[in-house]
């Protein structure tokens, strides 16, 4: 148990200025506050609090704001100020001298001389419990005033990273992409209700992951006319270099509206950057990932994640371009039985043109890959279908419409594809030895619609 304060310096001082200036000079002090003191009061979700260092701090990083529009750093760029040396309060410096009003401190964070971050003003979470003045706090600045402004810091702990309110993106620099979850849940009487729910989501392919985001529930309510609405969730996703992979578990909860249930974890999965972006539908819109629980309710609107109660099993594909195309196709595959629910979600492929796509796989059990591109035999910079073929194979379904069409591409390049097999009769090989190509492509200044744009070999979902 500690309890540090590096200053006490919370008061308003005539400041030594140039008398042709009115403008207030504004420098921060970090009290580091015992959390350890004060968990015996406060309920928080957390496993253990966070882990401090001894690492001697070596500046500031702060947004502050007026009105709403931001006057010193951004949410982006946050405004760095170094501390005094020995001690844990801001140097005074030029842009920290303001016109006289009212700001909002947003952002306030401390690194040390590595540029690693050891304490977090929280603007948020259940860590803001911890502190008395979580952000945003206000600051009234006088004119002619030199003012020290006191700010109570967590130690930083990146295991818990939202805890503190913040963005994983606001600490770590990276962009951001967006998801949005949205449910129904459907009662034995069969009536459709908005579900209740709640969503914890960690950085990689399980929940040993770092967490993102813990239980956070939607919101519901009643609209004046007594008609019940749950709105859905969204979160910001990390995008960085690579393939980032973000880790699922949607929990269904009792509501007001449709009563009590067996709070469970209903839906669970590993999902990629790539699926987030399948689901973005032109550069303005974006879908929402659409869970349907209960007998009667119907599909999920995309199969990505498992129900741990089902029966059935489940396999996914990310298939990736090919010859020099944009093409991401996203399949997965729901088998129970002898059906077989199928589902694409396509991106970057040639605009409203239609696009074969098929299963492939050996009939010896040789397990299907993705051509690399040395299998360009003719040297004419393409792979084509037949050079392809030695790879995945001949294909062994299609997945096609039940007219025998395939899906066609909108304007933005996108389609979603979703049909569900019989397959009684067929004599397919494991679904983890098969790949999907998706085809059609511009080669050479004309569109080719046999060729390969996307192959993926097929996993397990697990």
């Amino acid at each position: 148990m500690f309890a540090l304060v590096f200053t006490s310096c919370s008061k308003d001082e005539p400041a030594v200025a140039d008398d042709s200036s009115n403008k207030a000079s504004l420098s921060f002090g970090a009290i580091v506050n015992d959390l350890a003191s004060k968990s015996g009061n406060k309920q928080t979700t957390t496993d253990d609090l966070p882990v401090c260092t001894e690492d001697t701090p070596a500046y500031v990083e702060v947004v502050l704001s007026q009105g709403g529009t931001a006057v010193v750093g951004s949410t982006d760029a946050p405004f760095r100020v170094n501390l005094v040396a020995g001690q844990v309060f801001t140097e005074e410096v030029p842009e920290l001298e303001l016109e006289p009003g009212t700001y909002s401190l947003d952002h306030f964070m401390v690194y040390n001389d590595a540029d690693e971050l050891i304490w977090v003003a929280p603007k948020g979470g259940v860590l803001a419990d911890f502190i008395d003045n979580p952000l945003p706090m206000d600051i009234n600045l006088g004119a002619g005033v030199k003012k020290y402004v006191d700010v109570s810091v967590l130690c930083y702990d990146d295991r818990d990273v939202n805890e503190y309110g913040y963005q994983f993106f606001d600490i770590d620099t990276n962009e951001a992409i967006e998801f949005c979850i949205f449910g129904n849940y459907c009662p034995p009487s069969g009536r459709h209700y908005p579900a209740e729910y709640s969503v914890s989501v960690w950085s990689g392919t399980s929940a040993a992951g770092a967490p993102l985001y813990t239980n956070v529930s939607n919101e519901t309510g009643y609209y004046e006319n007594g008609d019940f609405y749950a709105e859905p969730l969204c979160f910001a996703l990390p995008d960085k270099e690579g393939v980032d992979n973000y880790y699922f578990e949607i929990t269904l909860r009792s509501s007001d509206e449709y009563g009590e249930v067996t709070e469970r974890v209903i839906r669970t999965g590993s999902i990629t950057d790539d699926i987030v972006k399948a689901f973005f539908d032109g550069d303005n819109n974006l879908d929402y990932y659409h869970f349907r629980e209960g007998e009667g309710c119907g599909d999920d609107s995309a199969p990505i994640f498992e129900d741990p109660e089902s029966e059935a099993d489940y396999y996914k594909t990310c298939a990736y371009p090919m010859n020099d195309s944009k093409s991401v196709a996203l399949t997965y595959l729901e088998v129970q039985g002898n059906t077989l629910k199928a589902t694409v979600l396509a991106a970057g492929v040639t605009p409203n043109q239609q696009h074969a796509q098929h299963l492939h796989g050996f009939e010896d059990g040789t397990n299907s890959t993705c051509p690399p591109m040395e299998a360009d035999e003719n040297g004419d910079g393409w792979i084509s279908l037949e050079e392809g073929a030695p790879y995945y194979g001949a294909p062994k379904l299609a997945l096609d419409n039940e007219d025998g069409s395939f899906p066609a591409a909108s304007a933005q390049g996108f389609y979603t594809y979703t049909r569900t097999f019989d397959l009684t009769g067929m004599n397919l090989p494991a679904w983890e030895d098969m790949s999907v190509v998706v085809h059609g492509g511009n080669a050479g200044g004309e569109y080719i619609g046999n060729l390969p744009v996307a192959c993926g070999e097929v996993s397990n979902l697990d």
